[in-house]
């Protein structure tokens, strides 16, 4: 099968995600009479601004992360599509955490739920990776094992700060804080400069090439 349709229908759930993330964040309905009153809305607002940003930079490192893994695969099978399928269901309830962690960021229950989620998510890129390099007919000839073991090395560490995320929210919510945006910015600062990266860069410039 060519994975180009999985790709797209993909994109679209992702686009979908980022979009309901966005609709947490409401203005009361009420009549705005003076600026105190106005500056008093926005500040209320402000957690709920920053879970959107936050949760949006998490859907984008997703999103990246599913673009650089189906590049090594050539063409999708059926178990494939269903775990991808699995995969962008968990991405789908992305929106649902953030709201409660805008609300409720202090509480255990709230970490939990959303970096449990994060955790599965990232676990999926495993699965799915390791699901392509098993198989010959799906696996891009780029998929070395070389390459294999340094994705599996990079995409190791942000479970692992989710994992402690959600194991520190019972000692302190901003120890939580802490290793959720470690593995933002592992993710955004180091992962692109790579062996992954650069070798996705080389297939991309050979398959551009006239």
């Amino acid at each position: 099968m060519n994975k180009n349709r999985l790709e797209a229908f993909s994109d679209g759930v992702f686009a979908i995600v980022i979009t309901l993330l966005i609709l947490n964040v409401k203005v009361p309905d009420v009549h705005i009479t003076n600026n105190v009153q106005l500056n008093h809305i926005i500040f209320a607002a402000l957690p709920k601004l920053l879970s959107f940003g936050f949760s949006f930079l998490v859907i984008g490192i997703f999103w990246i992360a599913h673009h650089r893994i189906f590049s090594f695969a050539k063409v999708v099978d059926t178990p494939l599509l269903w775990l991808n399928l699995v995969y962008l269901m968990f991405n789908a309830l992305v929106p649902f955490p953030a709201s409660i962690l805008a609300d409720n960021f202090f509480l255990p229950t709230t970490i939990l739920i959303y970096t449990g989620t994060l955790f599965l998510i990232s676990m999926m890129h495993f699965i799915i990776l390791e699901y392509i390099i098993r198989n010959e007919d799906v696996k891009h000839g780029a998929l070395t094992k070389s390459v294999y073991r340094s994705a599996v090395r990079s995409a190791i560490f942000s479970p692992v700060c989710f994992l402690l995320a959600g194991a520190s929210c019972f000692i302190s919510a901003y120890l939580s804080l802490f290793f959720i945006i470690c593995a933002l910015f592992f993710s955004i600062f180091i992962i692109g400069k790579n062996k992954v990266s650069k070798k996705l860069i080389a297939v991309a410039k050979e398959e551009a090439a006239p």
